[in-house]
């Protein structure tokens, strides 16, 4: 008798929980009126920043998207304290920048990191929320295993963001939400060469080359202003845009670097009609994470109960290294064993032949424009010339070493967040 009475009382327990169950599920169906929609985008930089304090910069860079998709399930939480998610839509999804050097299995993994809660039933949103962050926990260190392609930064061409905002952008903005962009980069839109990239007086698509015309200058910001130096305008306007430009990195050989920098993107994110925006300066984790909850007014969970990364710096030998870099590193000219003269003129005149920058791109996908037969038959033309410079500049070292980019300290300063006109 006993037992059948605790079996009642069990099932009455059950039913109970059903019902309040059902219940909030009513409550919230016949609440016609949705939230407010949060659409957010989240774009990586992956070009030879990740190799920073040797590929430290990658766990960074994934405990920081790991934040930012924190933040945006809190502010899926406030909007529904049921967490059934019925009547919120919003979005998340995953971008890379344009980037010749990077492989098409990277855009190809990050189109698995979108979230769209407009498109799933109703009963399956909680679920779907779930499964996507474990999806970004899983892929992303997939991810930038396939965008270390070397430990030498001339192997990578720049993160061009300049293109992104002119070409895609508008095509990831939802019209009836509130879209917040996050631009995970060291703040430069570094080439590997600047020759050939486009530019209008003083304007130009990469923070460097202005900087390299202002650099030290005592008076850079009259210079700023008089010279109407700044990134070629965007012929778009996205009035309805916040932008968080993320772990900014300034060189330390000049105080002024951080300063001009902020002022480079302030200007391009006004002629744009951007303004809420902010700076978040490369940093520990935590002080990132209490910028993050400032910034979007959230609270975020404790670092100990966010997924932990762990990262193996990725090393020229392992098989992760992408095609592109190993082709690349047959180029490399190896001194010990010289090849002749004539040989190494005809390397360096087809490398000049074939450094032109990109002009276009499509799904990504870049390829650079094969020479044209007027120039091929231009290089036994200039090969004497080329043979003798050759002669006088070999090297009679054991071995060349590439340049790769100098360490920097890993201290920053407390003030890493620098705010827009309003956000």
């Amino acid at each position: 008798m006993a037992r059948y009475l605790i079996t009642a009382i069990m099932c009455a327990w059950i039913l109970a929980g059903c019902n309040e169950i059902e219940e909030a599920v009513k409550d919230a169906k016949k609440d016609g009126s949705a939230p407010p929609k949060d659409n957010y985008i989240v774009l990586l930089d992956l070009s030879d920043r990740i190799l920073y304090n040797n590929q430290q910069q990658v766990p960074k860079d994934i405990q920081v998207i790991q934040s930012i998709y924190a933040a945006f399930k809190s502010k899926l939480n406030a909007k529904d304290p049921t967490r059934l998610y019925f009547t919120v839509n919003d979005k998340l999804k995953l971008m890379v920048a344009p980037q010749r050097t990077t492989a098409s299995e990277v855009y190809d993994m990050a189109g698995n990191l979108r979230l769209t809660l407009a498109s799933a039933q109703p009963e399956e949103k909680a679920k779907l929320l779930e499964e996507t962050e474990k999806n970004f926990n899983t892929y992303l260190p997939q991810i930038y295993k396939k965008a270390v392609i070397s430990n030498n930064s001339t192997a990578y061409a720049g993160a061009d963001i300049w293109k992104y905002f002119n070409e895609d952008l508008q095509d990831d903005l939802e019209k009836d939400a509130q879209n917040t962009l996050f631009i995970i980069t060291d703040g430069y839109m570094d080439f590997e060469s600047l020759q050939g990239r486009a530019s209008r007086n003083n304007r130009y698509t990469s923070c460097a080359q202005i900087i390299n015309n202002l650099k030290k200058a005592p008076d850079w910001n009259s210079r700023f202003k008089e010279g109407d130096y700044g990134l070629l305008p965007v012929n778009k306007r996205f009035p309805n845009l916040k932008v968080v430009v993320l772990e900014l990195n300034p060189k330390d050989d000049w105080t002024g670097e951080y300063n001009l920098l902020t002022t480079i993107w302030s200007k391009w994110f006004n002629e744009m009609g951007i303004k809420s925006y902010a700076f978040i300066k490369d940093d520990n984790i935590n002080e990132i994470n209490e910028s993050i909850e400032k910034l979007l007014k959230v609270k975020l969970p404790s670092s100990a109960n966010i997924t932990s990364v762990s990262w193996t710096p990725v090393t020229d030998v392992d098989p992760e290294i992408t095609k592109a870099a190993k082709s690349k590193s047959k180029q490399e000219i190896q001194v010990a064993d010289p090849a002749p003269v004539t040989e190494m003129a005809k390397e360096i005149t087809e490398k000049k032949e074939n450094s032109k920058s990109y002009t276009s791109y499509s799904s990504y996908a870049y390829s650079e424009p094969a020479a044209t037969k007027k120039e091929k038959e231009n290089v036994n033309k200039r090969e004497y010339i080329r043979e003798s410079a050759v002669k006088s500049q070999i090297d009679t070292s054991k071995s060349i070493h590439l340049r790769t980019n100098p360490k920097k300290p890993i201290s920053k300063p407390k003030e890493q967040v620098t705010f827009g006109p309003a956000y």
